[in-house]
């Protein structure tokens, strides 16, 4: 199975999507850029306000620093040395990972240019519907359940999970079926995550579209985000998530 390639652009979020995926602790954090160094794993380095970019790689890290392969290009070194504010973009276990320096001073590492600069104190690893999709046949899909009716919570339907993620989730169901339209709010809305747990949470359909399958019935697939998921929601979620693409790493090997 191929992995689908996150694409190394800056990513940008209100304060409140920032928490959900704020890392602070230094252990995590240097765990994490440790990984990216030990993978080789591509980082885009942005600077002059995020204009210019170079391709490097995270040659180190520890709590004493981070060390970045330098660019190829000696002017490019120069304005990067001059930054005041570098950007840097990577991914870590399919999540996209973002983290931010003020400064980076151009030296040698095992005798090549490289930058060090400090350990960021924070770092933004995302983890969003588009980065991972579950693979699973649809008669073996989760299921959303959702009470369209506040009032009346005996009344709910059962719909498809295509995609499950931190941040939301893709819902398919019957044309016929419960109306899935853009703006919509479903409250209280639950999936059982095999082996850990139910989850229950509000949602918001963001988009919404019809699709034909391969028997040509025609259905509804909603994009849909989760309305601030409470700890608990955002535990099992990642769980979960971690749980598929460690499934799905081990399945490829084979």
């Amino acid at each position: 199975m191929r992995t689908k390639e996150i694409p190394l652009k800056i990513e940008l979020f209100s304060s409140d999507e920032e928490n959900e995926y704020l890392i602070t602790n230094p252990k995590e954090i240097v765990s994490i850029l440790q990984i990216i160094a030990q993978r080789k794993s591509r980082v885009a380095l942005y600077y002059n306000e995020g204009n210019s970019m170079v391709l490097t790689m995270i040659l180190a890290a520890d709590e004493n620093g981070v060390w970045i392969d330098a660019a190829s290009n000696p002017l490019d070194n120069r304005h990067i040395e001059r930054s005041n504010r570098i950007v840097f973009v990577s991914t870590h276990n399919q999540a996209k990972v973002q983290f931010v320096a003020s400064s980076a001073t151009l030296g040698t590492f095992e005798n090549a240019p490289a930058f060090n600069m400090t350990l960021p104190r924070k770092l933004l690893r995302l983890q969003r519907r588009d980065y991972f999709r579950l693979v699973t046949p649809e008669t073996h899909a989760l299921k959303c359940v959702i009470r369209p009716v506040p009032a009346q919570a005996h009344i709910q339907h059962e719909i498809t999970v295509m995609d499950i993620s931190i941040g939301g989730v893709a819902l398919v169901c019957e044309a016929s079926g419960i109306e899935l339209q853009p703006g919509m709010v479903y409250e209280h809305c639950q999936i059982e995550l095999p082996d850990v747990g139910t989850v229950e949470a509000s949602i918001e359909v963001k988009n919404s579209f019809e699709i034909t399958d391969r028997n040509g019935n025609i259905k509804h697939r909603a994009g849909c985000v989760f309305i601030k998921p409470s700890g608990q929601t955002t535990m099992l979620l990642q769980r979960y998530v971690a749980h598929m693409q460690q499934a799905s790493i081990q399945a490829a090997a084979k």
